[in-house]
């Protein structure tokens, strides 16, 4: 984004009512996550600092999403017993569904389906990126916030904004365009917007704003066309009977970008699908 565009972007974020709050310990976890030598003491004493969060991980925990033989009774245990990437992100997992939420007293926006889209698209986001040696959390949390900025823009333009979203409920890049032609920003440019608002990390936020792109460069370009490739699996529009051009177009700069092929694909599904429905209780939808 130009200098301009970045200026009335953050002049339209500012004017914007009831955008939910900063996720001040989401962002402390993960700069902890990226630290090789992160120090687990000091993860327990964060998440000691917002109980009710660590009451609603413990009752997770003792579900059966983990299937503990043993209830576990405190959050150094639960840090200890499922490692630190389980916690971090059962705690992005939870951050989530606490954001998109926020678009609840929007008529017209179905929250489920971008919950569930958003769920999807970081699981599968994340197996993509471990399997193809870039960094799970990065990618699953990006996954996760991809659509962030279809909150911003429901909780601004209200029923408006949710008619052009059930336009375009799955069209990708359709749907950008017309936001563009709508307002003068797409929902991954208020997305973005948003995070750098929260400090954010880069490594999450490039991602958010290209995932829709395909022509990927710089440091981001591996974990942007995962989440673009990741969005057109969740989408079901790779590899269905009927594809439109732009999906095909899509899907095909991202497999070469990621050295993928069709028959790559089809395994990465399954192995999403086995997460998916393992965190199904979790996230609150059926897979």
């Amino acid at each position: 984004m130009s200098k301009t565009t970045q200026d009335r972007l953050d002049s339209y974020l500012a004017g914007v009512k009831h955008l939910p709050p900063a996720p001040t310990l989401m962002i402390q976890l993960i700069e902890l996550f990226q630290q090789s030598d992160r120090d687990m003491d000091e993860v327990i004493a964060l998440m000691r600092q917002n109980p009710p969060l660590t009451a609603e991980i413990l009752r997770q925990c003792n579900g059966a999403f983990f299937g503990n033989d043993e209830p576990v009774g405190e959050i150094g245990e639960a840090v200890f017993r499922m490692g630190f990437y389980e916690i971090y992100r059962l705690t992005v997992m939870l951050f989530g569904k606490q954001s998109i939420e926020a678009t609840k007293s929007v008529e017209g926006v179905e929250i489920e389906v971008i919950w569930g889209h958003s769920a999807i698209v970081a699981t599968t986001g994340g197996v993509l990126a471990r399997e193809l040696g870039e960094s799970e959390g990065t990618v699953f949390t990006a996954g996760l916030l991809h659509d962030v900025g279809k909150v911003v823009l429901a909780l601004a333009e209200g029923k408006k904004y949710a008619d052009l979203l059930g336009q375009h409920r799955s069209a990708g890049r359709a749907l950008a365009a017309a936001e563009k032609e709508f307002l003068e920003f797409n929902h991954m440019e208020a997305g973005a917007g948003l995070l750098n608002l929260w400090d954010v990390p880069d490594e999450i936020v490039m991602p958010v704003l290209y995932h829709h792109d395909t022509d990927w460069v710089g440091n981001s370009s591996r974990p942007a066309a995962i989440l673009n490739l990741a969005d057109l699996i969740a989408h079901g529009r790779v590899g269905n009977v009927d594809p439109k051009q732009d999906d095909l177009v899509e899907a095909a700069n991202a497999m070469e970008l990621l050295g993928l092929k069709p028959e790559n694909l089809a395994e990465l599904a399954a192995l999403a699908r086995a997460d998916l429905k393992r965190l199904g209780p979790v996230l609150s939808f059926q897979i």
